[in-house]
């Protein structure tokens, strides 16, 4: 079972439980054939709610020979009536985001349904246990343990399911984020759970930010990476008739992005969201590409992310496009610019990050 994370691994080993369920939905998934397996078992009644392009593209790609209910989304309910009763929610490494799921499982559930959360030992499963009692307000059991994982099941009872409810109500009116004086403005950023830098302006971006005050990018630009927005809806503050697309694989960075955009006032001829994997989506090309890019993805640090954006960026960019972006000072991206660009600058720097453009792609070199 080497195609399949240890998570999903665990989850196999209760392929007979599965098989009884009559309806089962499966939150926030990896990148696996787990939902192939399932299908191939003759489980057919299944959805899958992913908040992820990549890894929403991998599952469908994966199964499309087979009838397979996927959506790709950042509010994690089910079309019409369907309601199942399991629900399998795989846990994410941030705290906030496992209780917007565990919430959000109860939308996905008949009266009678269960909750199946799946994590590893460091994604913190073991003081999810104590959150998961607290949501369901019933007894958790572990249904089985092995590679390193623990399956927990639970069952929301009546008056946790009245609290919850109440709970997302008054959760989707008001949400967390951060202020920010910007270009002789204040500006007010929703953030929704999942997304980078939660409730709060990271440094890294404060650096961006400040650089793109004191030298502006104009033209269509890209903010790659988007997170709540915040990058590409500053910049375009500075420079009139500025067109603005906004990339993130994650639909919970998309969601804020599209309040953050509403509350600025930014016209929606001149603003475009794109969900996409890199540059899967993209079909423009740019005057500039601005970006903070992540070097993480779940509980591992890896540069795919990056090396793509950077690597890529000549592909769509215009002949005297730039690349500017802010990155952590250990992080080797500044050899990654010499072999894309003609020109490579640091723009700004202190002891934890560094600002780098890149102008004049290579691509167009004769």
């Amino acid at each position: 079972m080497k195609h399949l994370a240890p998570t999903s691994q665990l989850l196999m080993r209760s392929l007979p439980l599965l098989q009884l369920s009559n309806s089962i939905v499966i939150i926030n998934p990896p990148a696996d054939l787990f939902c192939r397996e399932l299908l191939d078992a003759g489980i057919n009644n299944l959805s899958v709610l992913s908040s992820n392009y990549y890894i929403y593209q991998y599952i469908k790609e994966n199964s499309k020979e087979n009838t397979l209910n996927i959506e790709f989304t950042s509010k994690f309910i089910t079309k019409g009536n369907n309601r199942a009763d399991l629900a399998i929610v795989y846990l994410p490494k941030e705290k906030p985001f496992r209780d917007y799921l565990l919430s959000r499982s109860l939308g996905t559930l008949g009266p009678a349904g269960k909750v199946w959360l799946v994590g590893e030992n460091r994604a913190g499963i073991k003081s999810a246990a104590k959150q998961l009692t607290k949501i369901s307000a019933s007894v958790v059991s572990k249904l089985d343990s092995a590679r390193h994982c623990s399956l927990l099941e639970t069952q929301f009872n009546n008056a946790s399911r009245s609290a919850l409810e109440s709970q997302l109500q008054a959760h989707s009116k008001a949400q967390p984020g951060f202020n920010l004086h910007f270009n002789q403005k204040d500006w007010n950023f929703t953030t929704l759970p999942g997304v980078f830098s939660y409730a709060k302006l990271d440094p890294a971006s404060r650096m961006l930010l400040k650089n793109l005050e004191e030298q502006p990018v104009s033209g269509h630009i890209l903010d790659f990476a988007c997170g709540s927005g915040v990058l590409g809806i500053c910049a375009s503050s500075l420079q009139p008739d500025i067109r603005l697309d906004l990339l993130d694989v994650s639909a919970m960075a998309l969601a804020s992005t599209e309040i953050n955009l509403k509350q600025a006032g930014l016209a929606a001829d001149t603003t475009q969201l794109l969900a996409s994997d890199a540059y899967s989506e993209v079909k423009n090309r740019y005057s500039a590409i601005i970006s903070n890019p992540p070097f993480h993805r779940d509980t591992r640090q890896t540069l795919e992310v990056s090396e793509a954006l950077i690597h890529q960026a000549p592909l769509h960019l215009k002949a005297k496009g730039e690349l500017r972006l802010v990155a952590n000072r250990h992080l080797p991206y500044l050899a990654l610019f010499e072999q894309a660009f003609r020109q490579v600058k640091i723009l700004s720097s202190d002891r934890y990050f560094h600002v780098i453009q890149g102008k004049y792609p290579i691509i167009y070199r004769t």
